[in-house]
């Protein structure tokens, strides 16, 4: 018990000593920080928005690729499925004798096939969300970065917009709307 006791204030002193480090580092650099600003305001003003520029971009940039690879991660699973839905109503159309029956059945097989394939990419994408959202939070010492997830949320809204934008088009052209 006396040996348990020991091991754990070295475990306690050692954290504490590598904290404590950590936090005079911390210090040194914001004094050469302040002592810069003090002394050379005039010069390092721009050199301030500069770097604040580029972590914002940095950010946004950040943000904009972990979006587009859960959006498209997402959309390469319901790929197949999504190809051969427009596939067969594209083939369809092509076919010289079309009938009203025909026409039906392909409504009804395009609707079912468009809300299996929705909830599949919507299940799949937030599959990649929540695990995105792990890694980040896991990374921030288990506090959500919200100022990163406004941007991540943004980014995989307009992706998603792009792809219906994408898909408008192609099924409002088929001849069984015309």
């Amino acid at each position: 018990m006396f040996k348990k006791k020991i091991e754990e204030i070295k475990r306690t002193v050692n954290f504490i000593r590598r904290d404590i480090t950590t936090f005079v580092v911390f210090l040194v650099l914001v004094a050469l920080v302040f002592i810069g600003i003090t002394y050379f305001k005039d010069y390092l003003a721009p050199v301030g928005y500069t770097i604040l520029f580029v972590e914002l971009v940095v950010l946004v940039m950040a943000a904009w690729t972990l979006a587009g690879h859960a959006v498209m991660k997402s959309l390469f699973l319901v790929g197949a499925s999504l190809s051969l839905i427009i596939f067969l109503a594209q083939s369809y159309c092509e076919a010289p004798n079309l009938t009203q029956s025909g026409n039906d059945a392909l409504k009804t097989l395009l609707a079912f096939g468009f809300l299996y394939i929705t909830f599949d990419f919507l299940r799949s994408l937030y599959k990649e969300i929540v695990a995105r959202s792990k890694t980040l939070q896991h990374a921030n010492n288990g506090k959500r970065p919200w100022l990163f997830l406004i941007p991540f949320a943004l980014f995989v809204g307009i992706f998603i917009w792009q792809i219906v934008q994408v898909l408008m088009p192609i099924l409002q052209n088929l001849c069984i709307y015309r």
